[in-house]
């Protein structure tokens, strides 16, 4: 899921299907922006989210039971207003 994430009505059922549909042993990799406060993101990009914490996406693979999660950021824009981005990892065990 790249950049997806944040325009989720619900991201924890969006994650839940991830899930559901990868086969034992297979990975999630979610690139998306880290936790901010530009809040014209939601009238000029459609975002219903500003961006999620590190820990919040770790809570929310660990929830539906993704082994192996990681979570970090990942890169840092130079420019105003300085959106950072979060790569989240987590593989489905098997059940």
């Amino acid at each position: 899921m790249s950049q997806a994430l944040h325009h989720a009505e619900h991201p924890q059922i969006a994650i839940n299907e991830a899930y559901r549909i990868l086969k034992p042993g297979g990975q999630v990799v979610i690139l998306d922006l880290k936790e901010h406060s530009f809040e014209k993101a939601h009238q000029l990009y459609a975002d219903r989210w500003l961006g999620f914490k590190e820990n919040t996406l770790h809570r929310f693979l660990k929830t539906v039971n993704f082994q192996n999660v990681e979570v970090t950021t990942v890169s840092r824009e130079s420019e105003e207003p300085f959106f950072e981005t979060i790569l989240a990892i987590g593989v489905k065990g098997s059940d």
